[in-house]
């Protein structure tokens, strides 16, 4: 409306403007993910130190877990600082490309001899409006691409890929017998990483309690993710009942096992939740379950009680079915968990149980028990144990010894003993119960 030229201007401002609007936006783009990178190690190690502060104060670390909680805030300050340097930086120069554009019209304005007083002030109103509007575009177009960071993670980890859920559907009673045969079985923990088993084969019959031994990274916790196809097989099968557990569905298989891991796992809620999560047994089972791992006595099941965290005596919390169970179970001891895990493993009535190590976080006193409880309660199961203590698997009917990926040895204890520089005949020599050992293997009768 004052002069066309001014047009000229507004259109060199608008350009001027963008240019150092990408500017901004290619540095402050990874910048910002950067930022969203080095956000989450902060809260996982709150997280991980939260859970183990009773460790790190009884080993003296809480220093060190402290200098690595500083290291991970100043990474993410340092991506923060730089976040807000680009936008001073871009701040100050959109600043004076506006100045600039403010002088220029001004000076057209004052030239022109035909502008009045009153139609100079509208436009110098206009120029500073306009110069404040697209300053504000700019901003909230970055904005909106920075903010598309947290969109941009998102989809990444939709992305991911995951278990193959497909497959046919096992049969109604698999697995009707628990044998298992193991053919060849090569796995690894990544397809660019070396295998870790390398053509691993042996059979286990129907009830056969099989323990496996070997030396760290021998491959027995391997073997266990291998059976619930956590790692899938390269090369080889596994057969339960003459069924290859790569043709069926994960859900069919992970639902027809039961595994009482080293670290046990259990859930908020209670102890009803955590034996019965999917409430398909009634009360008296549960109760008859804890029991069987004499976690209660046989007054356990003659009401249901009061929850323990409510008692001011020393309440067995076991003895209510409605007792709360704190976060992984925080307000158990380890003990405790793991009989509670074998109780939800004895609820389920499994074919094929697995145990990873099961008691190694325990004392021998509690081993000794679960091991009685297992003995009593899985007779029409068949067991695979990964032993901490050789003790655990010496009257079992046979075991498997690994080396490197594959078998080592594979026969009854009393064979493997009796073999001359075997390697199983070596562990036994080398424990601190050689003499017991020898006595459960060779001597009378397994208790």
């Amino acid at each position: 409306m004052v002069s066309p030229i001014i047009l000229v201007f507004a259109a060199i401002l608008l350009g001027v403007c963008v240019r150092y609007a990408f500017y901004y936006l290619n540095a402050a783009r990874e910048s910002k993910r950067l930022e969203s990178t080095t956000k989450s190690p902060i809260f996982e190690l709150f997280a991980t130190s939260l859970a183990g502060v009773a460790s790190l104060r009884a080993f003296g670390k809480s220093d060190t877990y402290i200098l690595r909680m500083y290291d991970r805030i100043n990474a993410n300050a340092r991506a923060g600082f730089y976040m807000r340097l680009l936008n001073r930086w871009l701040s100050w120069r959109l600043g004076v490309v506006g100045s600039v554009f403010a002088v220029i019209t001004a000076s057209i304005i004052i030239s022109l001899k035909s502008v009045n007083a009153s139609l100079g002030g509208f436009a110098l109103g206009f120029m500073l409006d306009y110069t404040h509007t697209v300053v504000w575009m700019l901003r909230q177009y970055a904005n909106l691409e920075l903010g598309m960071n947290a969109a941009e993670r998102i989809k990444e980890f939709s992305e991911i890929t995951i278990e193959d859920e497909g497959g046919a559907d096992a049969p109604a009673a698999w697995p009707a017998e628990g044998r298992l045969e193991v053919n060849e079985l090569v796995v690894g923990y990544a397809p660019d990483l070396p295998a870790v088993l390398k053509g691993l084969s042996f059979e286990v019959e129907r009830n056969q309690r099989v323990g496996v031994v070997g030396r760290t990274g021998a491959g027995k916790s391997s073997l266990t993710l291998a059976l619930f196809r956590f790692l899938e097989a390269r090369s080889g099968s596994v057969h339960i009942d003459g069924l290859d557990i790569s043709k069926i569905k994960l859900h069919d298989l992970r639902s027809r096992l039961a595994i009482i891991p080293q670290d046990p796992v259990l859930f908020s809620g209670t102890v009803r939740s955590n034996l019965d999560p999917f409430t398909q047994h009634d009360d008296y089972e549960l109760r008859d379950a804890l029991e069987r791992v004499h976690l209660v006595g046989g007054s356990g099941n003659e009401s249901d009680g009061g929850s323990a965290s409510g008692s001011e005596s020393n309440v067995n919390i076991f003895s209510s079915l409605a007792s709360p169970i704190g976060e992984g179970g925080l307000n158990l001891s380890q003990g405790q968990r793991q009989l509670l895990c074998l109780a939800r493993a004895i609820v389920a009535r499994p074919k094929i149980m697995v145990l990873d190590e099961a008691t190694s976080a325990v004392d021998k006193t509690t081993d000794e028990l679960i091991q009685r409880s297992i003995r009593e309660e899985f007779s029409d199961s068949t067991l695979i144990v990964i032993a901490h203590r050789l003790s655990t698997i010496a009257d079992f009917d046979r075991i498997l010894v690994m080396s490197d990926g594959v078998v080592a040895e594979y026969d009854t204890p009393r064979k493997l003993l009796e073999k001359e520089g075997g390697i199983f005949a070596g562990m036994v020599d080398d424990s601190g119960e050689k003499d017991l050992l020898r006595q459960i293997i060779l001597g009378s009768s397994a208790p």
